[in-house]
């Protein structure tokens, strides 16, 4: 039996489909019941690897990607991806991180200190010492995201804040010798400062982790998570009570001091969040109000934000860049005239938030060709383009002011920006061909694949 749908073809009734989908069931439980057996290379079975890990170049070893294995949802994860976890080395000392996602019952209180240290000195205690956010030569344990870290797989995250959490979760961090080190870092922000408070309170910690997730990817991404304020207003409060001293050291011990009563009565710390939350409010205003009056001042293209910013209207902070895009855009193209209606702009050209950092969550950004793209602007608007030199998110400036008509510029920097995406596609692609021609033919054993890029 059959029944017409829509442009005359026949559709089979609802019994047959019925039918497909009981064997269909069937067969899954049949799998389910002997995905023990099976090799993990067929990609059936419960994966013996942790379900998040960075960029093995962080944690040794080449870098290959990430695969998605499916897991039979008959058994739980947690209890199968331990059973062959191999404990990570840091700087000298072995930290099996067990089972990282089962919460405990309770946290007990720590016996862990902290100490700040300048950049480049190094830790010599007699102590275990945790590197928290930042990289401190000497540390035991890193539990950062900075790059080169040698931060555990298992407990690996975009945020050195969300890696603090998955490490008390862990038996071992509550094992002596982990509970009583020392911990450290050698440079302050809110990811820095969220990190240490989890470690060295972490019933609370785990209690507020929210809040201070929020507040450590404001800080590092520039981002405005999950459109709520708090995380914005507690990392205004962190910097602004951070301001009112002098030097790293004193800045973690001002803020840690204060941090359990900033996150519990935020609201009432007005006089240290509003002055970051006004600048923030502000972005938004005037967003909405040169926008509104002239649609083409912001447009995305080619995944690049596109901001034309009027003489006198300042550029919205990052956050608020986050909340107009989200993840929609990967780079920003900025702007700024230098007088009122002079037409004449200077020109930023920067990365998503998030670009500097080895994520594992967000999407992976990387850096264009940028020699390449320098010159050929350089070239087309006679004004010379610089690089910046910072290795974080800003990849280039216009020297000068540029007389060109804004939608040039605009149209030339895509148009180069789109070749060169491509190109550096192709190239990976070419480099790739042996390994791919062996992956189609069954022989990708047989090389040496730390030489792949992916």
């Amino acid at each position: 039996q059959t029944v017409e749908m829509g442009y005359g073809r026949p559709r089979a009734p609802r019994a047959a489909w019925l039918a497909c989908g009981t064997v269909l069931a069937s067969l899954l439980g049949i799998l389910a019941t002997s995905s023990k057996s099976l090799p993990l290379a067929t990609g059936v079975g419960i994966s013996r690897r942790p379900l998040m890990r960075p960029p093995a170049t962080l944690a040794g070893g080449s870098r290959r990607g990430y695969s998605f294995r499916s897991r039979c949802v008959s058994e739980p994860v947690a209890e199968k991806t331990v059973e062959e976890v191999v404990p990570v080395k840091g700087e000298g000392k072995e930290f099996d991180p067990g089972d990282p996602w089962t919460i405990p019952e309770s946290f007990p209180k720590t016996q862990r200190t902290f100490q700040c240290f300048d950049k480049g000195e190094e830790y010599s205690g007699d102590k275990l010492a945790i590197c928290a956010d930042g990289l401190v030569p000497g540390a035991s344990l890193h539990l950062s995201h900075w790059s080169n870290n040698l931060t555990p797989r298992q407990l690996y995250s975009d945020l050195s804040t969300e890696i603090a959490l998955r490490f008390i979760k862990t038996k071992a961090s509550r094992a002596e010798e982990w509970d009583s080190s020392v911990v450290c870092n050698n440079h302050f922000d809110t990811d820095g400062v969220c990190s240490a408070y989890i470690l060295l309170n972490p019933a609370k910690g785990w209690e507020h982790r929210r809040i201070l997730v929020d507040a450590a990817a404001v800080g590092d991404f520039d981002e405005w998570p999950r459109m709520d304020e708090n995380g914005l207003k507690l990392h205004g409060a962190i910097m602004a009570l951070a301001d009112t001293v002098s030097g790293a050291k004193e800045k973690y011990n001002l803020v840690l001091s204060k941090m359990t009563d900033l996150i519990e009565n935020i609201d009432s710390h007005r006089d240290l969040w509003g002055p970051f939350m006004t600048v923030v409010e502000e972005g938004i205003d005037n967003f909405d109000t040169y926008v509104n009056a002239s649609p083409d001042q912001v447009y995305v293209d080619n995944s690049i934000a596109v901001i034309r910013l009027p003489f006198g209207v300042k550029p919205p902070v990052g956050s608020v860049r986050h909340k107009k895009f989200g993840f929609a855009v990967d780079r920003y193209l900025v702007g700024e005239e230098k007088e009122e209606g002079s037409e004449i702009y200077k020109w930023t050209y920067e990365m998503i938030g998030h670009a500097w950092a080895p994520v594992i969550q967000r999407p992976k950004m990387k850096k264009p060709f940028l020699e390449k793209m320098i010159k050929t602007m350089t070239e087309f608007t006679g004004t010379e383009w610089i690089a910046d030199e910072s290795g974080l998110t800003t990849l280039m400036t216009s020297k000068d002011y540029i007389d060109m008509d804004f939608e040039d510029v605009v149209l030339k920097l895509v148009e180069c920006d789109n070749t060169l995406r491509t190109l550096e596609v192709l190239e990976r692609t070419t480099e790739n061909r042996d390994v791919r021609d062996d992956l189609l033919s069954g022989d990708a054993l047989k090389r040496d694949k730390s030489k792949v890029r992916y």
